[in-house]
């Protein structure tokens, strides 16, 4: 803020170093912010793109925690029938030695068995993080609080909820004028459509992680990192 009303580059305005000399009104770069958020961010066909390639991933996760699932469910009755064979071992046998070898291998299968139901027990099959709608979902939030913002008495509130969906906003001299640079942020984007506290607090969440450390959601453009101007 370079006024009460106006951003521009402090350099410029207190030091004489920078020769950018343009700015901005406070109201206009809300106004253009979220004109951005509601029209160019989260554009349907591209977040219904990046959903698809999110709910590969997820599925490509899940068949391998199914297999550990089903090989570790396969393998607690294996363990049930070796140890009924090594207690009749026991049994039929007179030599006190040979039994107490029989036992402590019985002892490290019992364990594993324990291990393995532990596992079981408290592995959940993870329900589905994104809504095939999300997109849709999105606008018609953001619709809402862009009437919210309208309004005096929710109108501070609103705004806060508004500026945790954006990361950064770039302000860049660009043919005589500033160019606004959105990017918004993926995780609480698909907080705020799922209408959660915390949407990456999922067993998806490592996933979802994996794309938002690789990918920025920038207005106009997509998943690319790539500028767009409002």
């Amino acid at each position: 803020m370079i006024s009460k009303d106006l951003l521009g580059c402090s350099t410029a305005r207190n030091k004489g170093t920078c020769d950018n000399r343009l700015n901005i009104r406070r109201d206009a770069l809300e106004a253009s912010v979220l004109s951005g958020l509601r029209t160019h961010l989260m554009e349907p066909d591209l977040f219904k793109e990046f959903c698809n390639e999110f709910t590969r991933e997820v599925n490509r996760m899940r068949m391998e925690l199914g297999a550990d699932l089903a090989a570790m469910r396969n393998e607690i009755p294996r363990i049930d029938r070796e140890l009924d064979k090594l207690l009749n071992l026991i049994l039929a046998s007179d030599d006190i030695e040979a039994s107490k070898r029989v036992m402590k291998k019985m002892t490290v299968l019992e364990a594993r068995k324990e291990e393995l139901e532990q596992k079981v027990a408290n592995t959940e099959e993870a329900p589905p993080l994104l809504h095939p709608n999300m997109a849709e979902i999105y606008q018609q939030r953001i619709a809402s609080l862009y009437e919210s913002l309208q309004a005096e008495e929710t109108k501070t509130e609103a705004a806060e909820r508004l500026r945790t969906l954006v990361s950064q906003i770039t302000l860049q001299p660009a043919e005589g004028e500033l160019a606004i640079i959105l990017r918004g942020d993926l995780a609480a984007i698909l907080q705020f459509a799922a209408h959660k506290k915390n949407a990456t607090a999922h067993l998806d969440s490592g996933v979802l992680d994996a794309f938002v450390s690789q990918v920025s959601v920038v207005a106009g453009v997509g998943f690319e990192p790539t500028a767009f101007r409002l």
